[in-house]
Order: C-alpha cells, then sequence, then structure tokens
C-alpha cells in the first residue's frame, strides 16, 4: 500500500515561529546599527569641535606672536583683544573677540569671520614676573603686558561635554623697552 509523505511543507506554527525569530533579530540589529551611527556622529561632532578650538587658538597664538612692541597691543579686555602687527608688509589690525558663545576674529575693518562656536571664554594678561593683570587694561598696563593666555571653554551642540582649550601667547618679537616688572 501506497502512503503519501506529509512533509512537503511547513506547519503554521513553524512558519509563525520562524518569523517571531526573524522580527526579534532584526529589531535588535536595527538598534544596533542605530546606536553605532549616533555614537559616530557624536564623535564627528566631538572631534570637529574640539579641532575648530585647537586651530582658533594655534591661529591666535601664532598672530600674537608676531606682534613687535608693546605699543601694538591696542585693547585688552576679558573677551577682546586687539593687536597691529606687519602682514605681507602692510601693518594690519587684527582682533579676536568671545562674542555670543563664538570666537570671531577680523582683520583690519572687515567683517568677524567665527573661528570657534559654543565657546566661552576669556583673554588673561600677565606681566614678565608672571602677576596676573586684571582687564580691562588701560594703556599703561597693556605696555606691561608680556604673555596673554586664551582660555576657552568649549560644549557640544547639547551642552553636556566640556573642553578647555588653554594657549599661551609670548610676543617673540617685542624689543623689550623694560615697561614689564
Amino acid at each position: 500500500m501506497y502512503f503519501k509523505n506529509k512533509s512537503d511543507g511547513y506547519t503554521l506554527i513553524e512558519l509563525i515561529v520562524t518569523t517571531v525569530v526573524v522580527g526579534i533579530v532584526s529589531t535588535i540589529l536595527v538598534y544596533l546599527l542605530v546606536s553605532i551611527f549616533g555614537a559616530l556622529q557624536d564623535n564627528r561632532i566631538r572631534k570637529q569641535l574640539l579641532m575648530d578650538g585647537y586651530n582658533a587658538s594655534i591661529k591666535f597664538v601664532r598672530e600674537f606672536e608676531l606682534v613687535n612692541n608693546e605699543q601694538n597691543l591696542t585693547v585688552a579686555t576679558a573677551n577682546q583683544i586687539q593687536f597691529n602687527t606687519v602682514i605681507g608688509g602692510v601693518i594690519t589690525t587684527i582682533t579676536f573677540q568671545i562674542v555670543s558663545n563664538e570666537l570671531r576674529r577680523s582683520v583690519g575693518v572687515g567683517a568677524p569671520v567665527v573661528l570657534s562656536t559654543n565657546v566661552n571664554g576669556q583673554f588673561q594678561y600677565f606681566l614678565k614676573n608672571q602677576t596676573q593683570i586684571t582687564p580691562p587694561l588701560n594703556s599703561g598696563q597693556r605696555l606691561t603686558v608680556r604673555r596673554v593666555r586664551l582660555v576657552l571653554n568649549m560644549q557640544d551642540n547639547q551642552g553636556n561635554t566640556n573642553y578647555t582649550y588653554i594657549a599661551d601667547a609670548f610676543p617673540e618679537n617685542y624689543r623689550f623697552s623694560g615697561g614689564g616688572s
């Protein structure tokens, strides 16, 4: 006698169990992928923030160190520094400002360029003997400055992580007139 084999297909229970297992595995994989891409995005934002702060502080130090005498420091406050320097044979006024959570730089009468965002901070001024001078500095005090420190406190877009950059600039080209303490 001939019997028909009933293993030609899958039962309804087998199909439902397989579908549920595939759904659970898919959900876990999607969650992991979203987490990985979120972490990569946060890392990219953090790197960009750090690079902006680093580049801004390096630009400040490089330009301020070109100042060739004490009289060229024209404005010295906690959130602004302005100085004259020679660039390409031309005397140029450069201003760095910390305004509205941005570090801005302007050259001459040109429009300010944003160097870094999500920052607050200050400029600090020091005498030859490393004594800090409280800003704003008057014209006599500006003549005694031998070091300027830029302190940048930076936060990510969510305001969660705080990074601090400290850059000290020593105007190496000063022709010292003996004005510092």
